[in-house]
């Protein structure tokens, strides 16, 4: 994913969800709306650091009258050396905020195919998925992740990176069995564990639940929390389970008294 880093100023009001982006000329506004949308998404440097996963609005200005202003959801965010650089993901982009941004850069209606696509992109559709994917980076991979279809997202959950599975996380055509196997995954971070916890279509799956409890990974508070969530034949399981971290499998085994006594 192309980073913006340099080329735009940047000043963020993340108490009222704003942040605003000033490019020098009018053609680093077009190249970073080219990368953008061809991506799915971007990435800049903030000052402040926004909240996980936040729908931000985004007003982009290059002191000559240009404006235009889009949504984005934050997906990942990364520091180093002191710098916060945040990766985003378009939220509210289509063909009408398309036209919108080619009138206020005065360009034709629309632009020719060799601008909007980088070098190889046909040699990479000519190849297999799996061929394909591999020669992407990880930022490019975690883009892909976001929006990509069932095939690619079987290749990508395989992934060793967190970051591309975070990604997956956040792609809104995911199913709950892909998400089963990302929680059973060796890869899958506490991050990714959290993620997936924080998200109340995918914890209604008892299997789901359960997974996530398993998962060593998963910070002790949060498995402990999920046990009075579980079916009771998991629970005696668990409390017998040499596996287990010993404090879940004795929480584990609390819970499941508690439930049996009450029958």
């Amino acid at each position: 994913m192309a980073s913006t880093e340099g080329a735009v100023q940047t000043a963020a009001d993340l108490a009222a969800g704003r942040v605003e982006l000033t490019f020098s000329t009018r053609d680093a506004i077009r190249e970073f709306f080219a990368a953008a949308v061809e991506q799915g998404g971007f990435m800049i440097p903030l000052g402040a650091r926004p909240q996980p996963f936040a729908v931000l609005d985004l007003t982009v200005r290059d002191g000559t009258g240009f404006e235009l202003s889009f949504r984005a959801r934050v997906v990942q965010m990364s520091e180093r050396d002191g710098s916060l650089t945040v990766a985003f993901l378009l939220a509210d982009w289509n063909d009408t905020k398309g036209r919108e941004l080619e009138r206020a850069l005065r360009l034709p209606e629309s632009l020719p195919a060799g601008e909007r696509e980088p070098d190889g992109e046909a040699r990479y559709d000519a190849a297999s998925p799996v061929f394909r994917i591999k020669q992407l980076d990880p930022a490019k991979k975690m883009m892909l992740a976001m929006k990509a279809d069932r095939a690619e997202r079987q290749i990508l959950s395989r992934d060793i990176s967190p970051q591309v599975l975070l990604g997956l996380l956040s792609n809104p055509r995911i199913e709950a069995e892909e998400v089963l196997a990302i929680v059973k995954s060796t890869h899958a971070s506490a991050g990714v564990l959290q993620r997936v916890a924080g998200e109340r279509r995918w914890m209604g799956s008892a299997e789901i639940r359960t997974a996530v409890v398993r998962n060593p990974k998963t910070p002790t508070p949060l498995a402990i929390r999920l046990l009075d969530t579980l079916p009771i034949g998991e629970l005696r399981d668990m409390a017998k389970m040499g596996a287990l971290r010993e404090d879940v499998r004795r929480a584990a085994f609390r819970v499941y008294t508690k439930m049996m006594s009450q029958r």
